[in-house]
C-alpha cells in the first residue's frame, strides 16, 4: 500500500464535519419540563475550569512519544502525536496554554508552532480537550465533560447523545438557545430529573452543523426570516439586509447560516437560492440534499485522479494476488443495484462447507492522502433516494472498475472460510485476489430458482445453480447458528416507491424478503465476523461496528409498553439478545405482532461505530466490523486497509491511523451515516405523504400504533404508512386518556381505542410539505 503524500509540516488536521443526527421523535420531555431535582454544583462554564488534579504548578515531565516513529512516517517536520499531548496534559496539575505546551514538547520554529495550534484544534473538535478563556487546553474526560450531538424536539427542548453511547442526556428549552439540532457539543451533569433522567448543560459547541438549510421566506415590516423547514430547527434565520436574493414571502430558499445563535440572539445568515413557490414531489431530494448538506459536487481534483484509473484490471495488477477467475463466484442483489461490492461461493466439504466472500477491492484504487480519498472521507457514505444515488466515490470507480461487473476481471479482498456443520467457523483467512464474477444474479431470481424450483428460472441459472444450491445449504446452517447464539430477528418490510420521468409518485409498495436476501446476509455477517477477529489479533487500528444493549430509559419505556399485551422481559441488567428473540417470536403469533416488532426496533440503541469493540448486542456476537461493502462506506474501505496492512507484515507503531485518528474517523462516520439516514428518511416521509395526496377520501385498514390525549396514531396495514387519528375525529364524545394503560376512553359512548386495536380510516388530508397525514375513523 501506497503511503500517504507527506506534507512540509506537522499535523495536518482537516476540519471534521458533523452531520446532523437522527430526529428526535418518540422522546418525551421530563416530568416537570426541566425542573426536576438539581445538583448543587453549578454547570462549568468554559472561564471556570477547575485544574486538572497531579503536580500543581511542576515542571512538565519529559514528553516520550509512543508514536514517534508513526508521526515522521507521515510528516516531514513531526510533532507529537495526540496521545503524547493527552498524556503531557493529564499528567501536568494545571491547564496549559499552548506556549507552555510548546515548551514542554520542544517546538519553537514558527512551522512546528503552527502545526501545533492545528492540531490541538482538530482535537477541539473531536473533543478530546477543552480550551477555557483564558486559552488554557486541558484532557475533556478528565473534567466529566461528554462530547455528543445535539438531537433537537420540535417543542423546544433536546437530547444530547454521547459519542461513547449510552443514555442521552436531556438539554432545557434554555440550553437549547445555545446550539441547534446536529451540533457536536461538549456538555456536562447538573442535574437528575424526576424519572431519575440526567440534565445537562452545554459547556462549548464542537462543531456547527451543516450551515445550510431549506425554509419558507417570511417578510415583515421588512424584516426577512426563513422559518426551517425542519421542525427540530426551531429558531428562525435572520437573513442579513441585502442578502435575500430577491427571494419573496412564502418561497422556498436554500440558506447559508452565517452567525450561530447565541444566548441573546438567533441565528442570522442568507439566502443562497429560491427552490419556488411551492414543494412538488419533484424537489423533495433536491431539499432533502440541501437541507442536509450532502456533499454531491465533485472537486475536480477528485473527478481527474477517477477519470486516471484505468478500465480494466492490468498484468501487473494482477501480480501476486491469488488468481480466481476460473471460480464460479456470482454477485446476488436487487434488480435495481447498480454497484456490486460482494460476489460469493460455496463448496460443499467432508467437514462442511468452503465458503468465499470476494469484496471489490476499492483500497487498491483509492488511496490514502489523495483527492478521492478526501472526498470519500467527506461523504463517509453513499446516500439513497428513490430513483437516485449520492456516491461516495465517482461513478467510473462505483459502477466501473470497482464493481464487481459480471464476465470482466476485478481486484477483490477475500474472505476465505471454513465452516463446519454446525454453522460455525472453523478457520479462516484473507488474501487478494483477481476474480471474474460468473453472473449478475436477483434476489427474487434466485429463489425463484433454489427455493420454488421454477423450471424457468432453473434453466436460466443453469450454468451457476449447483453453487447456488450449496450456499443455499449453507445458509440453513448460518442460520441455525444464529439463531442458537440468540440474535435478534425483526421482519420488518422495506417500502419501495416508483417514479415517473417527472419524479411524481405513481407506485407504493412493500419490499419483501426471501431466503436470497438473508443467504446473502449470513455470508457478509460471517466474514464481517472473521475480519473483526483478525483485526483484533493483529490489533491494528479500525473502525468495529458497535450496537450496545438497549438504553435503561428506553427499556423501561418497552417493559411498560410490553405490560399491556401481558408480556414480559427480564430485569434492564439481566436482558440479553436471546430475551429478545425469544419475546419477537412469542409476538408473531398475534395480531399485534407488527407493533410490538417495531417497538422493540425503535427501543434499540442505534449502531455505531468506535474503534474499541464491546460487541454487537441484535446480532449476539463478541466481535463485528464493516468488511463488505467498501464502495459505499468509508468504514469499510479503512477496514481494507487495516487488513492490507497486516498482510504485508506491517508494524503497528507505523501504521497510518493512530488509535486516535481512527476514534476521530469513527465519530465522523457515525455522524454522516446518521446524517444519510434522516436525509433518506426525511424523502420517504415526504414521498408516502404525496402518495397519499392521491388517495384523499380513500378508506384502508389500519393497526393503532400510538394513542395520545389528543388522537390515535394508525399504521396502515398494507402499505406501512403513519397517519394521525385527531380526537375531533373519532365519534362525538368527551375522551379520556389513561397514560398508564395507553388507552383513549370516550365518556359517554363507552368506546375504547388502545395500542394493537384493528381499526378503518379514511384519508382526510396529506401534506407534502408538513409531512403530515391525517386520518378520519370509519365507524
Amino acid at each position: 500500500m501506497k503511503k500517504t503524500k507527506k506534507k512540509s509540516t506537522g499535523a495536518g488536521e482537516g476540519p471534521a464535519r458533523s452531520p446532523a443526527e437522527k430526529r428526535a421523535g418518540g422522546r418525551q420531555e421530563p416530568t416537570g419540563r426541566g425542573r426536576g431535582k438539581r445538583s448543587k454544583a453549578a454547570p462549568f462554564m468554559p472561564e471556570k475550569l477547575p485544574p486538572l488534579p497531579g503536580r500543581k504548578g511542576s515542571r512538565p515531565p519529559p514528553v516520550r512519544d509512543p508514536y514517534a516513529d508513526r508521526e515522521a512516517s507521515r510528516y516531514e517536520r513531526p510533532i507529537a502525536s495526540r496521545e503524547a499531548i493527552l498524556e503531557l496534559l493529564a499528567e501536568h496539575g494545571e491547564l496549559m496554554k499552548i506556549d507552555s505546551i510548546a515548551a514542554a514538547l520542544n517546538l519553537s520554529e514558527a512551522q512546528d508552532l503552527e502545526a501545533l495550534s492545528r492540531r490541538l484544534a482538530a482535537m477541539l473538535r473531536a473533543g478530546q480537550l477543552i480550551q477555557n478563556r483564558r486559552g488554557g487546553y486541558g484532557v475533556a474526560g478528565k473534567l466529566d465533560l461528554m462530547p455528543g450531538s445535539v438531537i433537537a424536539n420540535a417543542e423546544g427542548y433536546g437530547f444530547l447523545r454521547p459519542d461513547a453511547g449510552g443514555d442521552d442526556l436531556y438539554l432545557s428549552p434554555a440550553e437549547m438557545r445555545k446550539a441547534l439540532h446536529g451540533d457536536r457539543v461538549l456538555a456536562s451533569v447538573v442535574g437528575i430529573d424526576r424519572r431519575g433522567r440526567r440534565q445537562g448543560a452545554i459547556v462549548r459547541v464542537l462543531e456547527r452543523r451543516s450551515s445550510r438549510l431549506v425554509g419558507r421566506v417570511v417578510e415583515d415590516h421588512g424584516v426577512v426570516l426563513v422559518t426551517p423547514d425542519d421542525r427540530r430547527l426551531h429558531q428562525d434565520i435572520l437573513i442579513k439586509p441585502g442578502q435575500d436574493q430577491g427571494a419573496r414571502s412564502g418561497q422556498i430558499a436554500i440558506v447559508e447560516i452565517t452567525d450561530p445563535p447565541t444566548v441573546q440572539r438567533g441565528p442570522m445568515g442568507r439566502i443562497l437560492s429560491v427552490l419556488g413557490e411551492r414543494l412538488e414531489p419533484s424537489l423533495v431530494v433536491e431539499m432533502a440534499i440541501a437541507s442536509h448538506d450532502l456533499p454531491h459536487e465533485w472537486p475536480a481534483p477528485a473527478l481527474a485522479e477517477a477519470a486516471a484509473v484505468g478500465t480494466r484490471v492490468t498484468a501487473a495488477e494482477m501480480a501476486g494476488r491469488t488468481d480466481l477467475r476460473k471460480l464460479p463466484l456470482v454477485t446476488i442483489d436487487g434488480a435495481d443495484a447498480r454497484d456490486f461490492d460482494d460476489a460469493v461461493w460455496a463448496q460443499a466439504m467432508p467437514d462442511g462447507y468452503r465458503l468465499l466472500v470476494a469484496i471489490a477491492d476499492v483500497s487498491h484504487y483509492v488511496q490514502p492522502g489523495t483527492a478521492l480519498d478526501e472526498e470519500a472521507n467527506r461523504r463517509a457514505t453513499s446516500v439513497y433516494f428513490p430513483g437516485f444515488v449520492v456516491p461516495m466515490l465517482p461513478e467510473s470507480l462505483s459502477n466501473g472498475i470497482c464493481s464487481l461487473n459480471p464476465k470482466v476481471d476485478r481486484l477483490a479482498m477475500v474472505c476465505d472460510m471454513r465452516i463446519d456443520d454446525a454453522g460455525e467457523v472453523m478457520r479462516s483467512k484473507f488474501y487478494p485476489a483477481v476474480i471474474r464474477s460468473h453472473a449478475r444474479l436477483t434476489y427474487d431470481r434466485v429463489w425463484q430458482a433454489v427455493g420454488e424450483k421454477d423450471d424457468d428460472a432453473c434453466r436460466e441459472l443453469a450454468d451457476v445453480l449447483p453453487p447456488l444450491r450449496e450456499l443455499h445449504r449453507l445458509y440453513k446452517l448460518l442460520a441455525k447458528a444464529r439463531k442458537r447464539r440468540g440474535a435478534i430477528d425483526f421482519e420488518s418490510s422495506e417500502v419501495e416507491f416508483r417514479l415517473d420521468e417527472h419524479g411524481e409518485v405513481v407506485q407504493l409498495g412493500t419490499r419483501e424478503r426471501n431466503d436470497a436476501h438473508m443467504l446473502i446476509e449470513e455470508c457478509m455477517i460471517a466474514a464481517n465476523v472473521e475480519a473483526a477477529k483478525f483485526l483484533q489479533r493483529k490489533r491494528i487500528p479500525a473502525p468495529y461496528r458497535v450496537h450496545a444493549p438497549p438504553p435503561a430509559s428506553k427499556y423501561e419505556d418497552l417493559l411498560e409498553f410490553l405490560r399491556e399485551f401481558k408480556l414480559k422481559l427480564p430485569p434492564h441488567d439481566q436482558v440479553t439478545p436471546a430475551d429478545m428473540a425469544a419475546l419477537l417470536t412469542r409476538a408473531r403469533r398475534r395480531p399485534e405482532a407488527a407493533l410490538i416488532e417495531s417497538v422493540v426496533l425503535r427501543s434499540q440503541s442505534m449502531a455505531v461505530y468506535q474503534p474499541a469493540d464491546p460487541g454487537h448486542f441484535g446480532l449476539a456476537l463478541a466481535t463485528y466490523t464493516h468488511f463488505t461493502s467498501p464502495i459505499r462506506r468509508y468504514p469499510d474501505l479503512l477496514v481494507h486497509r487495516a487488513i492490507r496492512y497486516a498482510l504485508t507484515g506491517g508494524k503497528l507503531a507505523n501504521y497510518l491511523y493512530s488509535a486516535s485518528d481512527m476514534a476521530s474517523l469513527c465519530v465522523h462516520c457515525s455522524h454522516n451515516e446518521r446524517r444519510a439516514e434522516e436525509a433518506e428518511r426525511d424523502v420517504d416521509e415526504r414521498y408516502k405523504c404525496a402518495w397519499m395526496e392521491k388517495h384523499v377520501g380513500s378508506e384502508f385498514a389500519g393497526i393503532v400504533s400510538g394513542v395520545a390525549s389528543f388522537g390515535l396514531f394508525v399504521e396502515l396495514t398494507e402499505s406501512k404508512i403513519d397517519g394521525l387519528v385527531h380526537v375531533t375525529q373519532l365519534p362525538n364524545d368527551y375522551y379520556h386518556f389513561d397514560a398508564t394503560r395507553r388507552m383513549l376512553t370516550g365518556q359517554r359512548l363507552g368506546l375504547s381505542f388502545r395500542l394493537g386495536d384493528e381499526v378503518r380510516v379514511r384519508v382526510l388530508r396529506a401534506s407534502l410539505e408538513d409531512r403530515k397525514i391525517d386520518f378520519r375513523l370509519v365507524t
